[in-house]
């Protein structure tokens, strides 16, 4: 998902940014998952809704989704 948007070319530096670093923090809280405790991932999970909404603001919130749709779908086949 993350090397189309990468070879895409058609987003700034920093937009690329912010979707990288919520396919990160999405990767981080799914092999996370059984690690942390409550605060843990109420922390990460802060920092997904944070790095979301920057990305949103950065007018790339259809990619956004997709990566979080991704991410759902990946951590509902893992249980």
């Amino acid at each position: 998902m993350l090397s189309n948007i990468e070879s895409d070319g058609s987003f700034s530096p920093l937009q690329l940014h912010y979707l990288q670093r919520l396919n990160r923090l999405l990767r981080l809280r799914a092999d996370q998952r059984g690690l942390l405790n409550d605060e843990g991932a109420h922390l990460i999970d802060r920092a997904i809704y944070s790095t979301y909404c920057d990305a949103a603001d950065l007018g790339v919130t259809a990619e956004a989704q997709k990566l979080l749709q991704k991410h759902a779908v990946a951590l509902s086949t893992k249980k």
